[in-house]
Order: structure tokens, then C-alpha cells, then sequence
């Protein structure tokens, strides 16, 4: 959704010939979702804030599994539960980069799980297939990263399954002019 938002913004911008600049495009992303700055910036980023915060970073290439179940999840739901880990200690960039695919969790997780078990189930099955995976964002949907390739079959009924390779750039980065 964040990255259809952030496409939707640019090509209006165009399209309208409004010449809003890229912050400017970011400003107003910022208020649909907190994930639409990353995007509007249309490259790899270290992301803090609530989203308002990049900075541009380099990452190599690489492929993953994403796993869709058949069930999804409420956002909403989880924001809300009072089991939701809201200490989390802060990530910092030479973390990451001693480990970019495989660095960190993601605190929406175990309450996703417990609300939908569909999330668990996923895991497991990438689990199973030997990747590492977690939760993308809210959920349903899990994630592993793919130095290797994996066997992908027999997900269960309903279930997406995708391979997919990171971008370098997001195809309308561009389309706005840098501050």
C-alpha cells in the first residue's frame, strides 16, 4: 500500500504538473502512511522517526521468498493490543550493516502471530525449507532471504508464494525534483 501511495503521489505530481519537490512529496506522504517517505525517496534507506527520517544506504543485490496466507490481519488490532513491546531499544546503522539481511526483528510480530496463526504457519513452512524468516511490516504476509535457493512447493491451499529480487531503485524514482 505504502509503495502504491507513494507511485500514486509521483504520478500525480506529474501528470497535474504540480513540481512539488521530493520533501515536499515526502511532507505530504508522511500523513497517508509512515512507510510512503521510503518510497517517495525510491532507493535503499536507513529509516527512523516515523518514517520522516532517511538516509540513503547501499545494499546488495538479493533474492527472497514472500509467503501470503490465505488470512490477513487488521493493522489496527494490533497497534491497539496491550501486549505490543513498545521498549524496544533502538537500531543503529553499523548493526545493520554487519548484517543487513538478516538484521533485527520486527515487535509486530509475536502479536500477529497470536492473532492470526496463519502468520505462524508460514513461518514454520519457510522455516521447514531452511530460510530465516520473519514478518513484513503488519503482516500476513512473512519474508526470508534466499542466498540459496529454496523449494518452494506444496504451500498450502490459498497461500502466495513469490520470489522476488530487491531493487536498486524504484522505477519512478526521478519523477520529482530533489530538494
Amino acid at each position: 500500500g505504502s509503495s502504491d501511495a507513494a507511485s500514486c503521489l509521483l504520478a500525480l505530481n506529474r501528470l497535474w504538473r504540480l513540481n512539488l519537490s521530493a520533501a515536499q512529496l515526502a511532507r505530504i506522504g508522511l500523513g497517508l502512511g509512515a512507510d510512503v517517505p521510503f518510497f517517495l525517496l525510491g532507493c535503499h534507506a536507513w529509516v527512523q522517526g516515523i518514517g520522516e527520517q532517511l538516509q540513503a544506504l547501499q545494499l546488495p543485490p538479493a533474492r527472497f521468498a514472500v509467503v501470503k496466507p490465505k488470512i490477513g490481519l487488521d493493522t489496527g488490532l494490533i497497534f491497539a493490543d496491550p501486549l505490543l513491546c513498545r521498549q524496544t531499544q533502538a537500531a543503529i546503522i553499523p548493526g545493520f550493516a554487519a548484517d543487513p539481511y538478516g538484521f533485527g526483528h520486527n515487535d509486530l510480530q509475536p502479536v500477529a502471530q497470536r492473532l492470526c496463526t496463519d502468520v505462524t504457519q508460514a513461518l514454520h513452512w519457510l522455516e521447514q525449507r531452511g530460510g530465516r524468516p520473519r514478518m513484513t511490516g503488519s503482516g500476513s504476509a512473512v519474508f526470508t532471504h534466499m542466498p540459496q535457493t529454496l523449494d518452494l512447493t506444496g504451500a498450502p491451499e490459498g497461500w502466495q508464494v513469490r520470489v522476488c529480487s530487491n531493487l536498486e531503485a524504484h522505477p519512478l524514482r526521478g519523477w520529482a525534483a530533489s530538494d
